[in-house]
């Protein structure tokens, strides 16, 4: 773990860590569309009733077409959400290691790396074959990957201003 702390660091590693990769994709999908609507709020809260009643895929659109987030940010956020979406529709989904460096790689484009989570998540990840076995042998695992989309979503919030 980093010496950066917010409110959503312990959480993330306790209740990503604690779970199975479902529920812990979820998890780190609910807190970023918690940090969604921080987004918005910040940015005008008048317009959350509008917000809350999109679908995620919406709020991200509705987010990047107010230029709150780059382009390329909504895109890894869509891209979480598809793997979320395949977790939710195809019983017994589990991403295969490609799918899961993929996401990676495409998040490391797109996110400050503040803690360099991401850089070990994908070099472990590269040493091994699961997330499973990465966490145990070198101490990343799934939780790393949301904590730095969660650090630059709390930016773009203006969270701690």
């Amino acid at each position: 773990m980093s010496g950066y702390d917010n409110q959503y660091e312990d959480f993330l590693f306790h209740k990503i860590d604690d779970s199975d990769l479902l529920t812990g994709f979820v998890i780190g999908h609910l807190v970023i569309e918690h940090l969604l609507e921080e987004v918005i709020i910040s940015y005008d809260a008048k317009l959350k009733d509008h917000f809350l009643s999109l679908a995620y895929s919406r709020k991200i659109n509705f987010i990047n077409s107010l230029g709150l987030i780059p382009d390329g940010v909504s895109s890894c956020l869509q891209n979480i959400n598809k793997m979320r979406n395949k977790f939710a529709h195809e019983l017994g989904y589990a991403p295969n290691k490609g799918e899961l460096l993929n996401l990676i790689r495409k998040c490391r484009d797109q996110f400050n790396d503040l803690t360099d989570g991401l850089e070990q998540l994908q070099g472990a990840l590269e040493e091994c074959e699961t997330l499973f076995d990465a966490n145990e042998k070198y101490g990343v695992g799934l939780a790393d990957l949301f904590i730095q989309v969660v650090y630059d979503l709390e930016l773009y919030a203006k969270i701690d201003e």
